[in-house]
């Protein structure tokens, strides 16, 4: 068993399993989520939280197809095209077809002003596209924010946005796999941890499988989840509200 235990550190296998470790079940069901929204991202698009030194997750952004595609950031060491903070936008109102804010919010002080300014980059057939955690762990003394699929959607429409469409990662049972996963990955002995990834394996892979079906018997549980995405239109009729007066 010892020996079979140090092939296992020495070779491949070992960094196979600790990249399967480290990608998380609430970001595999993010990345998922991404991927029905790709005809979403279009024209000129602004992600904000973003550079070009490496992004988090496995989904590929359609940069490509995009008419432009700017990122935004405020920490320079990520290489964003813009260094700037999402409470001031260093963009004149209606420069983007798209914005995409993919966690990020919970690091922000004021919710409210910074759906704002995503608005007002906004043109006046826009979209936004955002993503937020919810039973997730806090990964940083500025990782602030945590709300409700309720308090989503109320956040937007008092932002001024139409909500079109809410994805959640995952139910109940998607946010125990998640925690498991990620107790595994802490484990520092690489040994043990292998031998706990082995044994996490099948109930993981269980869990994952009975989410969805088992949700759907028990409606209660798809209140739990790691996190949300969000797409929204800009509301002009609150434009009009406001002309108005």
């Amino acid at each position: 068993m010892k020996r079979f235990l140090l092939w296992l550190y020495r070779r491949a296998p070992w960094r196979a399993l600790n990249r399967w470790l480290g990608y998380s079940e609430r970001r595999r069901l993010l990345d998922a989520a991404l991927e029905t929204q790709r005809t979403a991202m279009r024209g000129r698009v602004l992600e904000i939280g973003a550079g070009r030194a490496g992004r988090r997750g496995r989904f590929a952004p359609p940069v490509e197809d995009a008419e432009q595609w700017i990122t935004l950031d405020v920490n320079p060491q990520q290489s964003p095209h813009v260094v700037g903070d999402v409470l001031a936008l260093p963009f004149p109102s209606g420069a983007f077809d798209t914005v995409l804010c993919l966690e990020v919010l919970e690091y922000v002080g004021d919710l409210l002003p910074a759906l704002a300014e995503m608005r007002r980059m906004l043109e006046p057939s826009g979209v936004l596209i955002l993503s937020m955690p919810f039973l997730h762990r806090a990964d940083t003394p500025s990782d602030t924010w945590r709300l409700t699929e309720n308090g989503l959607r109320r956040l937007l429409s008092e932002a001024g946005f139409t909500l079109e469409e809410v994805i959640p990662q995952g139910a109940a049972l998607a946010v125990a796999a998640n925690i498991l996963k990620y107790v595994v990955h802490l484990i520092r002995f690489r040994p043990l941890r292998i031998v706990c990834a082995a044994l996490a394996w099948l109930p993981l892979m269980l869990l994952r499988w009975l989410d969805a079906p088992l949700a759907a018997r028990q409606p209660i549980l798809k209140t739990y989840s790691t996190g949300y995405l969000l797409r929204a239109r800009v509301d002009r009729g609150e434009d009009a509200h406001h002309a108005g007066l």
